[in-house]
């Protein structure tokens, strides 16, 4: 073999493996930003949906039923309080 054809043998065989990750590597970072762009996308479609709702359904009725509670809870203090107020005043005693 003469050192022309031993150079360009070596040549290939430095070129052939740089050539194969150069495409890999191209082929990763395309794939990876589609990828990417669609989690993105979906994302942002689930948050957009999200912040849509006027609350989570579930804490909705949570709220709902807290909201009643406290008014159950004020109402009860409310006859609390007149029924303390009239035992006052029937017994004379200086309550606050």
């Amino acid at each position: 073999m003469t050192s022309q054809t031993e150079h360009r043998l070596k040549m290939a065989l430095w070129a052939i493996p740089l050539i194969f990750s150069a495409g890999s590597f191209y082929g990763f970072l395309t794939i990876g930003s589609a990828d990417v762009s669609d989690r993105v996308e979906q994302i942002e479609e689930g948050l957009k949906i999200h912040t849509a709702l006027k609350a989570h359904p579930v804490t909705e009725s949570r709220m709902d039923r807290m909201l009643d509670e406290q008014l159950e809870i004020r109402k009860t203090q409310a006859v609390q309080a007149s029924n303390i107020s009239a035992i006052c005043q029937a017994t004379g005693a200086r309550c606050k």
